[in-house]
């Protein structure tokens, strides 16, 4: 290292830090070196020990007018422009995060000062603000919630981009978890580093421990092979990043994979990618669930609306987090009770009432034999509980479990269904 001290790659002209949250600034540095930190009126003198470092800031409020930070030594100075303090987004996952702008449908948009991204992706790590000339080479979906939350919330937007056009379940890991579960490290040991495509490390050497509000995690469109991991490691990265953080709550959501009829992959195992993205949903725990499964294109695993996804995300976040709105969380299986003549499913999350689109009560399958499924007929529907007839010998019930599904049971504010399966 030709100088005495190197910001972590996070920290440049124009980023934004996480409002009423500590501010910390980290990096590489010499040993033995007196560093001098100022952000607005504070300031703060440390000696180095070793060659990493990190201080700490006191929260502070929103600030949306621009200001400086400096860090120097006795032989450099290091000077951070155009700075703002507002709400940060950790955006991770796969090719549905990592689609640009342009790609997705959109209207035209307009300049904004106070939303910024940064991309883990590429070489040249900067923040850089929305403008005309750049905003459509941005991940179509984290720009379309961060126009969205700035034109309601009003408050300077980050987003922090970390995707993978080919990132699988495990990419999310550290060696550390992959290594503690039998079953995650034998099917990883199959894939070369390569392979793996590492993005925890990179998310760790290049934002973590940096300041956010939420993390927005769409991962699982490539995970169709490792269904029966799925959930074990998407707790495992939770569990992980908050550590990371030091942030036991910090809010967790999980946009729930969109309809597709993969040719590679069997309507089960891409049905139990969500029905694993739901369990891990928790009211309690503070991580929340997205639906996007009745979007999406039959034959196109990247789709284009991405600004549907964004409007749900929105809606949830504002509700969860700004306590702005209600019902905004799909409802999803809580409970069934056997009865002579029927079987009546209790549904948790949202207390609208359920309806069908096409008024037939399309979706639900059955089968007595535990391999052929047919169609169910003569569901009825109360309020939020739904009511099988018991006339034959089930063995199993499933609703849209499919690749591409028929999402036909929605509430009165048009939020799906979730995907649920009954063995008996």
């Amino acid at each position: 290292m030709k100088s005495t001290f190197e910001l972590a790659e996070i920290f440049t002209d124009n980023m934004v830090f996480q409002a009423n949250k500590s501010i910390k600034i980290f990096g590489n540095c010499k040993k033995n070196i007196d560093i001098l930190f100022r952000l607005l009126d504070s300031e703060i003198k440390i000696k180095t020990k070793k060659n990493t470092f990190m201080v700490e800031f006191p929260a502070m409020e929103v600030k949306d007018s621009a200001f400086s930070i400096s860090i120097a030594t006795k032989k450099e100075k290091q000077t951070l422009y155009n700075c703002l303090i507002g709400d940060v987004y950790l955006f991770l996952g796969g090719m549905n995060i990592s689609m640009p702008l342009s790609d997705s449908y959109h209207n035209q948009d307009y300049d904004n000062l106070n939303v910024r991204f940064f991309s883990c992706n590429g070489n040249d790590y900067n923040w850089q603000i929305s403008c005309k000339d750049n905003f459509e080479s941005f991940s179509a979906l984290s720009y379309l919630f961060a126009k969205s939350m700035h034109d309601i919330i009003k408050t300077p937007i980050g987003i922090i981009n970390c995707s993978h056009l080919n990132s699988r379940i495990f990419s999310w890991m550290s060696s550390f978890d992959i290594e503690s579960n039998k079953e995650i490290k034998l099917l990883t040991s199959k894939y070369s580093s390569e392979d793996r495509i590492p993005l925890y490390g990179q998310l760790r050497s290049k934002i973590i421990p940096y300041q956010v509000k939420a993390v927005v995690f769409y991962q699982g469109e490539n995970d169709f092979p490792y269904f029966t991991i799925y959930e074990n490691a998407l707790n495992a990265i939770i569990k992980c990043l908050r550590f990371d953080f030091n942030d036991q709550k910090l809010p967790f959501f999980i946009i729930q994979i969109a309809g597709y009829n993969h040719p590679e992959a069997d309507d089960y195992s891409v049905s139990m990618i969500r029905v694993s993205q739901a369990r891990v949903a928790s009211e309690k725990d503070e991580v929340y669930l997205v639906s996007a499964i009745d979007f999406g294109d039959a034959e196109e695993i990247n789709p284009k609306d991405k600004h549907l996804v964004a409007k749900r995300l929105t809606s949830l976040i504002l509700e969860k987090l700004f306590k702005i709105g209600k019902n905004n969380t799909s409802p999803t299986f809580f409970s069934y009770q056997v009865y002579p003549d029927n079987i009546t499913i209790l549904i948790k999350d949202n207390y609208l009432n359920l309806v069908s689109k096409s008024n037939q009560y399309l979706g639900f399958t059955y089968t007595e034999n535990g391999s052929d499924f047919y169609p169910l007929k003569g569901i009825k529907i109360t309020n939020n509980m739904i009511v099988i007839p018991r006339e034959k010998d089930y063995k199993e019930i499933r609703y849209a479990m499919k690749k591409y599904p028929t999402c036909d049971i929605v509430t009165t504010n048009n939020l799906p269904l979730l995907p649920f399966h009954i063995k008996f």
